[in-house]
């Protein structure tokens, strides 16, 4: 599958987020061209703030992957990850990060902050932009209708 494919992957778990009155970020942790863990954001539901899409994959994915599989992995996130969830990637010594929509608020990969500028020694490779405009779309509904329920 392509960039885009495995992306259209994380933006379905995002809508699953959606649906359930979560903030729409879906995950997809990828190895070898075989999904190793999918989720989306549980913080609204579970009332944990820990509970982001990013780091339920990596959860799922604890104890599957050697270290030198989790340097061939990448992960497909419909939203910019924010520094916690950065900050968890970079101990797991991910690959690479894939992501579609820039995150103007938490951004971690250049939009507010830069991990990998910060922690030079810990190289992952980050590539931002794939199906950027359905990301953004999938957002601006999700939090119209949520303004439009609180009036």
């Amino acid at each position: 599958m392509d960039l885009q494919g495995w992306m259209r992957r994380a933006l379905a778990e995002a809508a699953l987020a959606a649906e359930s009155g979560e903030v729409p970020v879906g995950a997809v942790l990828v190895w070898q061209n075989q999904i190793i863990a999918a989720d989306h954001n549980h913080t609204e539901h579970s009332e944990k703030p820990l509970e982001h899409a990013e780091m339920r994959v990596l959860a799922a994915a604890t104890g599957r992957l050697s270290q030198a599989q989790w340097r061939e992995s990448t992960l497909f996130v419909s939203l910019e990850p924010c520094p916690m969830c950065m900050g968890a990637l970079m101990h797991c010594h991910l690959g690479r990060v894939v992501f579609a929509a820039s995150n103007l608020k938490w951004g971690a990969c250049g939009s507010v902050c830069d991990f990998l500028n910060l922690f030079p020694a810990e190289q992952i490779e980050v590539l931002g932009g794939i199906c950027e405009a359905e990301a953004q779309a999938q957002l601006a509904d999700f939090f119209k209708t949520l303004r439009a329920s609180r009036v």
